[in-house]
């Protein structure tokens, strides 16, 4: 389950929120096919052998991992381990959340007219 980013902004009127219903569903194309929902972590991590320098306390890493949340409980981690990897999965990452934000948002929109009364579909002409 994720919460929508919530935007605080000045009442706008109805017909300005219809015009950004609009153009927020002319943005919401199908997402690309490179999108990816997950995380990108960076740790630092000791290794427990007790003569190595991270037991003096400079850590080993970063180490970059990609991470998943498949369900409460579960989530799916990997290390990625070259630069290229990493690279690689920026795109799809970015993808998604600009996808994301782009639907919080439409949803937003409609929970407002929604709280005014009107309807979700625009007024045929």
């Amino acid at each position: 389950m994720s919460m929508a980013k919530i935007r605080a902004r000045r009442r706008k009127p109805t017909l300005a929120l219809r015009q950004r219903k609009a153009a927020l569903l002319r943005q919401l194309a199908p997402p690309p096919p490179d999108a990816l929902r997950a995380s990108s972590v960076e740790r630092f991590a000791t290794c427990g052998k007790p003569n190595c320098r991270c037991a003096q306390g400079h850590k080993h890493g970063p180490c970059c991992f990609l991470t998943q949340c498949l369900a409460v409980g579960h989530v799916q981690k990997f290390l990625r381990k070259d630069p290229a990897q990493q690279a690689a999965a920026q795109p799809g990452l970015a993808a998604y959340h600009r996808f994301h934000d782009t639907l919080a948002e439409l949803s937003q929109v409609n929970a407002e007219l929604l709280r005014r009364g009107e309807p979700l579909a625009a007024p045929a002409a």
